[in-house]
């Protein structure tokens, strides 16, 4: 089953689109300030992409289609966007890789699940996607070439699907045994975070950034001043966050 459940999502027609113009051009200088973005409603109460400093503010819009566009994944260096593009009750849909510097778009259109994340290798070559229990990997420079991930590969691949904390990690974000946001220690002990947490990411140094009701809130793991992001113009439905730490 597995094997077949594989074969259909490698099963692909690749698609690319040549862009022009960044939409962060002018707002955002990307690849070296922090900044981050979020999954948001956009027109027609689709799934749009929105971006904006990793302190709050202004909130730029990045994609402008009417249909569902979600699990947004930056690039290690901050410059290209992953993220899933599909028609909403369609399985499959398209991983789109976009340029952040100069608008363009590579895509791979996909069969069978639907993925439910995202993740970049640490060198920012690949784009990996899980779909339930398969993990296969693609290729953005160039065609989108899709390929299974190796057993060999896979405690590597499935690493970069966790929320550490800390440099080096000392904990994981994870959801509690009962509810909310818990930090699983080294020794497999929990603490917890908070009974509302989702949508957890690791921010700078030891931080971590998570939805809280409709809040979205920046933690230090160490101690240290909790901070709440705040928009002048935030767009409906915000979640699932990626973030771009600055170089």
């Amino acid at each position: 089953m597995r094997r077949r459940t594989a074969a259909a999502l490698i099963g692909m027609l690749v698609l690319a689109c040549r862009g022009s113009l960044s939409p962060l051009s002018n707002r955002l200088q990307v690849g070296k300030e922090p900044y981050l973005v979020l999954a948001g409603d956009g027109e027609d109460h689709q799934g749009d992409l929105f971006a904006s400093p990793a302190g709050g503010g202004v909130m730029f819009q990045v994609t402008f289609t009417r249909v569902d566009e979600r699990l947004p994944a930056l690039s290690p260096d901050g410059t290209m966007l992953a993220f899933i593009r599909s028609v909403p009750g369609s399985a499959g849909g398209s991983l789109v890789v976009m340029n952040l510097l100069n608008g363009a778009e590579r895509r791979g259109v996909l069969s069978g699940p639907a993925p439910d994340a995202l993740a970049w290798a640490r060198d920012g070559s690949r784009v990996f996607v899980r779909s339930d229990d398969v993990r296969w990997t693609a290729v953005p420079p160039g065609e989108m070439v899709f390929a299974g991930v190796s057993v060999a590969e896979r405690p590597t691949v499935d690493s970069l699907f966790r929320t550490l904390l800390g440099d080096p990690p000392i904990g994981e974000a994870v959801a509690c045994d009962s509810a909310g946001l818990c930090v699983r220690m080294g020794d497999g002990t929990q603490q917890p975070l908070t009974a509302m947490g989702r949508f957890p990411r690791a921010w700078s140094g030891d931080s971590i950034v998570y939805q809280s009701g409709e809040e979205w809130v920046v933690r230090p793991l160490g101690g240290g001043r909790v901070r709440r992001l705040a928009w002048t113009r935030p767009a409906a439905q915000l979640r699932e966050v990626t973030v771009f730490g600055g170089r």
